[in-house]
């Protein structure tokens, strides 16, 4: 399975990062090139925002273009693909669960989460699948989903987003509401978003800070209104389903291996140094 980490150019501590994590977990990556938002226009960014509901920033506008990248790297494949994102702690379950989403028989649709995220999330009653001791879960994922660092796809998939998101959505609402995706949730979660475990690299002066920046918003309140309303009603059949089928829980994960995994990779660079 091809691993492609979105990461950018600036952000040398984390691709540092990543090289070190994929070697210990034997891992082969392959770096895209994240597009900077704060490279964009007043122009580009304000386009962008009028086609959302609330406001927006130039690192939303640059996150949502660098995973267009990604797909299109996804639809030059024949298998399904990992996408990461250049914040992420890694489980050492990670091989095993991408040779089972490998092998697993499912459809063209299939989408895969493997990241944690903070909140509650509805997700099925029954396992999509389990392996024999009971340790790996798969299940179907409906709601209250956010976060896009760490997904498995096929080149099906990723050629549908691209036709369908040509313009600006808040990525982690947008690539988790697709009406014809079918979405499946991995637990334990072998990946988390370091500032959700209050870990983090060391930053350059030139890369976070510089993306922090003002806020645009849609012009039209109309528009931001309609919008949302039409977002709601393309919703409203996975609610509903989640409502019969699902559980509002927790996401599952093992807080304490990706703690340990990180700190180990630290204190390895700090040895080398």
């Amino acid at each position: 399975m091809k691993i492609f980490v979105i990461s950018m150019k600036s952000y040398k501590e984390r691709r540092e990062f990543q090289i070190r994590q994929a070697k210990n977990l034997k891992l082969d990556i392959t770096f895209i090139d994240a597009i900077d938002g704060s490279g964009l226009s007043t122009k580009e960014l304000q386009n962008a925002a009028n086609q959302w509901t609330r406001p927006i920033a130039s690192k939303d506008v640059g996150c949502f273009l660098s995973h267009r990248k990604a797909w299109e790297k996804v639809c030059k494949e024949t298998n399904k693909c990992l996408i990461l994102e250049d914040d992420v702690i890694i489980s050492d379950k990670i091989n095993n669960i991408i040779n089972v989403v490998n092998n697993i028989k499912d459809s063209w649709n299939t989408i895969y989460d493997l990241e944690y995220a903070p909140g509650k999330h509805t997700l099925s009653k029954r396992s999509f699948y389990s392996d024999r001791d009971k340790l790996l879960n798969i299940r179907e994922i409906f709601r209250n989903k956010s976060g896009s660092a760490a997904y498995i796809l096929g080149p099906h998939s990723a050629s549908r987003m691209l036709k369908e998101l040509n313009d600006y959505k808040m990525l982690d609402a947008a690539l988790w509401s697709r009406s014809w995706a079918q979405y499946m949730q991995v637990e334990p979660a072998p990946v988390i978003q370091m500032m959700h475990l209050g870990k983090e690299t060391k930053q350059d002066e030139n890369s976070i800070k510089s993306v922090r920046d003002v806020n645009f918003i849609n012009k039209s309140w109309f528009s931001r209104k309609f919008k949302r309303l039409q977002i709601s009603f393309y919703e409203l059949p996975s609610f509903i389903k989640g409502l019969i089928k699902g559980n509002k829980r927790k996401l599952i994960f093992n807080k304490d291996e990706l703690i340990l995994n990180f700190d180990f990779l630290v204190d390895k660079n700090n040895q080398v140094n």
